[in-house]
């Protein structure tokens, strides 16, 4: 039943992918060119206030024009706690829905949090049709968040923050693990239900459903595989945790890339784990603990 749900959020999925994902691979500028030229519009951005509680938006200037995100902020009582960096889901609206679940505001935390919301993620409708436009949409989304990610950590960094963590579910673990390689600022990692091998999840859908791909397997791989920058990530940073019946990121195409790194594994499937998320919330807390205390 739990791999049936997964698939029924599959094929929805899967009919409203534009032609024109692929049919733009060959012209789309490389990830990091798309990063490099992602930048925080200070003039636009009270960069000051990212550090206070309540939700706070972020102006970026990008190649494909100005874009607004914006981060929700929960900060710890100590100045001095550790920071969590969470990165929510794809197509996930409100884009605080499972940050919300994992950390219910009557619980306190030794850590201040921040959930980053990715570009294109105001409604339903523009992850798909907005980000997977094109693969340059797609690396914009990610570079978004990344300088999001970045931007918020330096303010609280400033003002006391011990060191950062960076975890995110599904697309938001891609993020993470991104954040990490390519930042190279974090104590920990933690990408649930995720791998850095996009490609591969675009692959299985469409052989799921028998969708014929105008890329090859090697060409999305080329595209679409973050591995490198995932292999940049110090071994013991990094502590995944993947669905034993995930139909998005299927155990036996990802749990591979994850060997050197302490796997955890759940009896769920991808959305049914987003539904019942105490076994992530378990997860972060178990990693959170074994770090450095605040001095």
């Amino acid at each position: 039943m739990l791999q049936q749900i997964d698939k029924a959020v599959l094929y929805s999925l899967n009919r409203r992918v534009p032609d024109s994902l692929e049919a733009s691979a060959a012209e789309a500028p490389t990830f990091e060119a798309v990063l490099a030229q992602t930048l925080v519009d200070r003039r636009q951005t009270a960069v000051y206030q990212l550090t206070a509680p309540g939700e706070h938006p972020i102006t970026l200037q990008t190649l494909l024009g100005e874009i607004t995100c914006r981060v929700r902020v929960r900060p710890a009582l100590a100045p001095n706690a550790p920071l969590l960096l969470f990165h929510h889901g794809f197509n996930e609206y409100p884009y605080t829905n499972t940050w919300r679940r994992l950390f219910p505001q009557a619980v306190p935390l030794p850590f201040h949090t921040v959930c980053i919301q990715a570009p294109f993620h105001d409604n339903w409708q523009d992850p798909v049709q907005k980000g997977f436009n094109s693969v340059q949409s797609v690396y914009q989304i990610f570079a978004g968040s990344l300088r999001l990610m970045e931007l918020v950590q330096q303010q609280f960094v400033a003002e006391g923050a011990t060191y950062a963590a960076a975890s995110g579910v599904s697309w938001g673990g891609i993020t993470s693990l991104l954040y990490e390689g390519v930042m190279q600022q974090t104590q920990a990692v933690i990408p649930m239900l995720a791998s850095p091998n996009l490609a591969q999840v675009i692959w299985d859908i469409s052989d799921l459903f028998n969708r014929p791909m105008q890329l090859s397997k090697e060409e999305l791989r080329h595209y679409l595989d973050f591995t490198t920058f995932y292999e940049q990530c110090a071994p013991n940073r990094v502590f995944p945790l993947l669905g034993e019946n995930d139909m998005f990121f299927r155990m036996e195409n990802h749990a591979e890339l994850f060997a050197e790194r302490p796997l955890v594994t759940i009896p769920a499937g991808h959305i049914s784990a987003m539904w019942q998320s105490a076994p992530m919330r378990d997860h972060i807390l178990n990693v959170l603990s074994q770090l450095p205390p605040a001095p």
